[in-house]
């Protein structure tokens, strides 16, 4: 029987936090999983409590470490453990890297990226081909059961408001202030266009002093702020009619997978990986330019042409199912554990 033990910082990304939940919830009678969080609040309190603490417990270390980001990967890498696999869902910081490099360089490491994009990266880093992995995220299909009929309402939104949704949480490399900036072109031409945004992430309140300095006060809605609490991210995604995915750099997909599995149509920023499942006119509207003018004009062109909405509806959908999948993603980690074990017992 395979045993994985989880490392990840106490209060998981999205992207992070869903994955967790998947692989934990259908771990199987063949496999056993254990979570430890690594920071303040968490089961160790910072790095080196984790370390010393892992390596006093034998027992977890003849696991496998499944470490979710830098810090994780260290603190396996550092307690001893003969089986790491690896997989960052969000940017890697820069200062991380000397750290990987000097890891994938002296231990063998499964490394699972979300996207091909991140992929090459790793391996321009020395990562070794076949120990790294692509792996996209997977949807949960019964978060998206229960829509709330009443949702748009509970944010103060009219029926005859074009709502379009900043994808996932506000993190620097999501670009929402491109979004607000984009959304206020629409709104001066018509009122009626109005900017969701879920309400978690660093970069949140930016967003919301540059929205202030540059648009009306009705024209952004915090979903959490008006929800008055935590509301999941699936949970607000029926109260918008389109998606606006605006990140360029390496950013989280799983919001947008989200978004194409609810029916969202998607209008995004061409970006390494996006060019990966999202082709112009055909399952979303995908613009070259980082203008928000231009950006804005896609919105527009998409709300003008219902015909056109409802393809990209459809075909967003068909993708979704088929690479944000429970069924791929859960067989395509038993394997990666399935390797990882294999090769650490040669």
């Amino acid at each position: 029987m395979l045993g994985v033990l989880h490392l990840h910082p106490p209060r998981c990304d999205f992207q992070t936090q869903r994955c967790l939940e998947i692989l934990r919830k259908n771990a199987g009678s063949d496999l056993t999983t254990i979570s430890r969080s690594i920071g303040a609040g968490g089961d160790y309190q910072n790095l080196p409590e984790a370390v010393f603490r892992l390596r006093r417990a034998r027992d977890e270390r003849s696991l496998i470490a499944h470490a979710w980001g830098p810090a994780e990967l260290l603190a396996a890498a550092a307690a001893g453990f003969s089986h790491i696999v690896f997989s960052p869902q969000s940017r890697v910081q820069p200062h991380w890297w000397k750290w990987i490099d000097w890891i994938l360089g002296h231990r063998d490491v499964q490394v699972v990226c979300p996207t091909r994009f991140v992929q090459s990266a790793f391996i321009l880093h020395g990562a070794s081909a076949d120990r790294c992995h692509v792996i996209p995220p997977a949807v949960d299909p019964g978060r998206l059961n229960g829509i709330d009929p009443e949702i748009r309402a509970r944010f103060g939104l009219a029926k005859t408001d074009v709502v379009l949704l900043a994808c996932g949480e506000s993190f620097r490399d999501a670009s929402h202030v491109r979004a607000v900036w984009a959304t206020s072109i629409l709104n001066f031409l018509n009122p009626n266009y109005r900017l969701l945004i879920w309400g978690r992430g660093p970069m949140i309140e930016s967003v919301k002093r540059f929205a202030r300095a540059i648009t009306n006060d009705g024209m952004l809605v915090i979903a959490e702020s008006a929800a008055g609490g935590e509301i999941d991210f699936e949970r607000i995604v029926p109260a918008a009619d389109a998606v606006l995915f605006c990140a360029q750099a390496a950013s989280p997909i799983l919001p947008l997978a989200v978004c194409m599995s609810a029916g969202l149509p998607v209008v995004a920023c061409e970006s390494g990986e996006t060019r990966e499942f999202l082709t112009d006119g055909a399952n979303a509207l995908v613009e070259p330019s980082v203008n928000p003018r231009c950006l804005a004009q896609r919105a527009r062109e998409l709300q003008h042409n219902p015909p056109l909405r409802e393809k990209l509806t459809q075909s967003g959908y068909a993708v979704a199912a088929t690479r944000f999948s429970v069924p791929g993603f859960l067989e395509n980690w038993r394997k990666v554990y399935a390797q990882a074990n294999r090769e650490t017992a040669r």
